[in-house]
């Protein structure tokens, strides 16, 4: 059956419960109103998608048992980890505050009526994988019900669980989601687990000296773009870094720079090859700056922490002069103030001077620049998310933000990347057939 049919079944999903998760501890009345930054504002309340598959647990009970057990464990280490993530749990009063007024997170508990495998190893498992979570909510700039969590459990015809969560982007980017998730899982598993008051950084840091923004700069879009995911084994991927640092010059490249510069490579020559006419390119990195930052902060400061680094390329520039320049970008943004220097937010700033959206780039002839984007990350413990239900079987991010888009995880096991890649449907085609692609990556995993 297709992604599309598979997922429009109308029998495939039932939900069984719909409640509304409040901390266990009121927040206090000091509390009750979170500044957003500069860059909490800029972007829409667009909900960052993270999903969790879990094989069978061991133990032996029915399936409605099973769900209702899970379900009450989930939702007691939900309301006591959001005591500390107390904004999560609030509403937004307008583009520049969160009202932490205990609202709650909403919480689905669904039955899919396949077993996990016929989801995982589906021919289009990155479309099919969106099952798992709320109906039409990943990416989505705003959201009427008004919640800023919105998770849901959904219980395999063969027993298998995923849990997703979906967390809203004004509070916070993908280390903050990250954070969370593992905060929350250990609850889960250990009731006497403390979990640690995060700072909430608000406006402290990043602020909005001209009085705050009436609307969000950088909205999602997802409706051009087709995901893929891709798979570079970590024998390749060695292989391939000793042979740039010898041609390039660059010492010990990263796995983030080779892959990265590997998939912008690919990506533009998929472009020109549906194209009469050859666009100039960019490739954006994201950048998180929590430890750039003086005073360095924790990796546990929850806020759109980041900025930008990047770099351009001509049409057939060889990967390790590529690379080359993405490593001279990154070590001028390590030297920069990333305050008053930020990327970003010089980015916004000037966007909107000139009546523009953010990245959005015009030569003298009108000609207009491609953007291409990538967040890494690598070394976030994803894969370490265990809610007393063992390792995850895969880690998803759902469809989005945009087109041409890069994200960039470990694999599950070894040292791996797995890259979701988001294209325009007619460049995806050239795209995963490029040979210098294939060469180091795989579109296909092992079945369950």
């Amino acid at each position: 059956m297709a992604a599309s049919g598979l997922l429009s079944s109308p029998s495939l999903v039932s939900i069984c419960d719909k409640s509304f998760i409040k901390p266990s501890t009121l927040t206090p009345s000091t509390l009750r109103l979170h500044k957003l930054s500069f860059v909490d504002q800029s972007v829409s309340n667009m909900y960052i998608p993270v999903a969790f598959f879990y094989p069978k647990p061991q133990r032996e009970e029915s399936n409605n048992s099973q769900l209702s057990r899970i379900a009450d464990l989930l939702q007691t280490s939900l309301s006591q980890t959001l005591v500390s993530y107390y904004p999560y749990a609030g509403i937004l009063r307008d583009n520049a505050t969160v009202e932490c007024n205990d609202m709650g997170a909403e919480f689905l508990s669904v039955k899919i009526n396949c077993p996990m495998s016929e989801i995982l190893n589906h021919p289009h498992a990155t479309d099919a994988e969106s099952i798992v979570f709320p109906k039409d909510l990943p990416w989505k700039n705003n959201y009427e019900g008004g919640n800023l969590l919105v998770v849901q459990l959904s219980k395999f015809d063969c027993g298998g669980i995923a849990i997703s969560a979906c967390l809203s982007h004004k509070i916070g980017d993908g280390c903050s989601v990250i954070n969370f998730l593992n905060h929350w899982a250990n609850v889960t598993r250990d009731r006497r687990f403390v979990v640690p008051s995060p700072r909430f950084v608000g406006d402290s840091i990043l602020s909005s000296l001209n009085g705050p923004l009436v609307a969000p700069q950088i909205m999602s879009n997802v409706s051009e773009c087709v995901q893929k995911r891709f798979i570079f084994p970590a024998a390749k991927l060695d292989a391939l870094r000793a042979k740039i640092a010898v041609e390039s010059g660059v010492e010990n490249p990263t796995r983030a720079e080779v892959v990265s510069a590997l998939l912008y490579k690919s990506a533009t020559k998929a472009a020109a090859a549906s194209s009469a006419n050859i666009q100039p390119s960019k490739l954006v990195h994201y950048l998180n700056v929590r430890t750039m930052i003086k005073p360095r902060l924790r990796r546990s400061a929850i806020g759109n922490l980041v900025s930008t680094f990047s770099t351009a390329a001509m049409q057939d520039i060889e990967l390790p002069r590529l690379i080359h320049n993405l490593r001279k970008e990154v070590e001028v943004a390590y030297k920069k103030d990333q305050v008053d220097e930020n990327e970003l937010v010089l980015e916004i700033i000037d966007s909107m001077k000139k009546g523009k959206l953010p990245f959005e780039e015009k030569d003298e002839n009108s000609t207009t620049t491609t953007m291409y984007f990538c967040s890494n990350v690598c070394k976030f413990p994803l894969y370490s998310v265990d809610f007393g239900l063992g390792k995850p079987e895969r880690v998803c991010l759902a469809n989005g933000p945009s087109k041409n888009y890069f994200f960039l995880k470990d694999y599950k096991t070894g040292r791996g990347v797995e890259a979701r890649v988001m294209l325009q449907k007619q460049h995806m085609s050239a795209f995963e057939c490029d040979e210098e692609l294939l060469q180091f990556a795989s579109s296909s995993l092992p079945s369950l």
